[in-house]
């Protein structure tokens, strides 16, 4: 488990550092202003269209049932007759609540395996363009700019 958790950190810091280097990092445009590097840009877009897909396979595989294994509502929080159950098998490890454990899994089922969740990946998926089109920019912008031999 640790070491996706680590995999995501991993996503999230590439993501960030090509935040950062588009921004603090930028080339002339028109006039005074200023655009990020185009090759940062691409290589964001490239990356962006992998890492949610495999973002939302570690939740799956990792979470696994605990995502299926909840209550149906919150109404079942506030049934004297349920509560105990919740609170004694719905909790999370390290002292984590049941309430706020299933916070965190409704969370994550509206992020991945709700309807909204399907539809956001295949956004997320396919927004920068198709995934071969997306690689092919990444080679004509550095030919272009002379960093690879033609």
């Amino acid at each position: 488990m640790q070491t996706r958790v680590g995999e995501v950190i991993g996503w999230r810091n590439l993501f960030w550092s090509l935040t950062d280097s588009m921004v603090n990092n930028p080339e002339p445009w028109i006039g005074d202003t200023v655009i990020p590097k185009l090759e940062y840009g691409l290589t964001y877009r490239m990356f962006a269209m992998q890492g949610y897909p495999r973002i939302k396979e570690i939740i799956e595989q990792d979470v696994a049932s605990g995502l299926i294994y909840l209550p149906s509502s919150a109404a079942d929080f506030k049934n004297p007759d349920v509560r105990p159950y919740l609170d004694k098998y719905v909790r999370g490890s390290d002292g984590i609540q049941a309430v706020d454990r299933v916070k965190v899994m409704k969370a994550l089922w509206d992020s991945i395996g709700s309807e909204f969740g399907g539809r956001h990946e295949l956004y997320e998926r396919n927004y920068a363009g198709n995934h071969e089109n997306v690689k092919a920019e990444l080679l004509f912008a550095a030919e272009t700019r002379g960093d690879v031999a033609p």
